[in-house]
């Protein structure tokens, strides 16, 4: 339904709620279907928190669901079968020339992920030539940025494979695969569960940050993952990629500035316990979602808010 038809809609209910004022009822909240990401993830962590949190709100209701991640996300919004999804910006940005797709909000930072077993795995970058890869999960927005990575690195593993995390974790525990890479929060939590295990590293990826930049202006930035995560002694610089909630123009603007609402209020709620590193969430941060323009209703909320 379109904002106007929305609107017209509800115009018509509240019209009808004069004359039979006795039979009327509270209406429902609105459901929103939210394209979150895999069991164990940032994404599907966010959206679940975000669904508690618009919930106790009573304006509103989002339904956190399981996808592969950005990619599968992206399509689910154009075909118009969630309301909302997550996303990192790059493969936002590849999927976004038609105009089809807005943001309302830049809401957290990913860290893209190298992971090998530690001491006999890998030991940086160059070394993955003729290894055993899985680059994430098909579908997955991991998945497309650790190709990019690859290509500017110039290498050719020996197989790279497509894999949802929970199958890579045990891949790696069980020598099927000599790295994995994942774009999500820090701490994992399977990660995270995988190293309490196994002795695992990161490895720094940021060596091709600057032929990335040369390709993909502005999509990436460097970032350090925590000493302490994952075991490790040193912090290990890596490769951010914002992560943006993201709608259709067509999205209904009170629906809209509901969210934005749920965003500011509620900042504090939306960060998983134990996430560390950087947190997005702030007014100067919620508006900075370029490539991708804000929804009108966005925009205007976000200046009534802020000033």
């Amino acid at each position: 339904m379109t904002g106007v038809s929305r609107r017209s809609f509800l115009w018509a209910g509240a019209a009808a709620g004069t004359v039979v004022l006795a039979g009327c009822v509270p209406t429902a909240p609105t459901v929103l279907t939210l394209g979150c990401g895999e069991p164990g993830g940032s994404y599907l962590q966010f959206g679940q928190l975000l669904s508690d949190v618009a919930r106790g709100s009573g304006a509103f209701e989002i339904t956190a669901l399981q996808t592969e991640g950005s990619v599968d996300n992206l399509a689910l919004l154009s075909q118009g079968r969630v309301e909302l999804a997550l996303s990192l910006a790059d493969s936002a940005a590849a999927a976004a020339t038609s105009g089809e797709v807005v943001a309302i909000g830049r809401v957290y930072q990913n860290y893209l992920q190298c992971l090998v077993r530690a001491p006999d795995g890998p030991r940086s970058l160059a070394e993955l030539a003729g290894t055993r890869v899985s680059l994430g999960a098909p579908g997955s927005g991991a998945a497309a940025t650790a190709r990019r990575v690859m290509e500017a690195a110039g290498l050719s593993p020996a197989s790279a494979t497509e894999r949802p995390l929970r199958d890579a974790v045990v891949d790696l525990e069980r020598g099927r695969i000599d790295a994995l890479f994942w774009s999500g929060g820090v701490p994992t939590p399977q990660i995270a569960e995988l190293a309490a295990r196994t002795p695992i590293a990161v490895l720094d990826t940021t060596p091709v940050l600057p032929t990335l930049l040369q390709r993909y202006p502005d999509a990436y930035v460097a970032t350090t993952i925590p000493a302490g995560v994952y075991g490790a002694d040193s912090p290990v610089p890596a490769i951010g990629v914002a992560n943006l909630l993201l709608a259709r123009p067509d999205l209904d603007d009170t629906l809209v500035e509901r969210v934005v609402d749920v965003l500011i209020d509620d900042a504090a709620r939306l960060v998983a316990p134990g996430a560390l590193g950087i947190q997005y969430l702030t007014p100067a941060s919620l508006i900075d979602t370029l490539p991708i323009a804000l929804h009108a209703a966005a925009e205007r909320r976000y200046r009534e808010r802020y000033g």
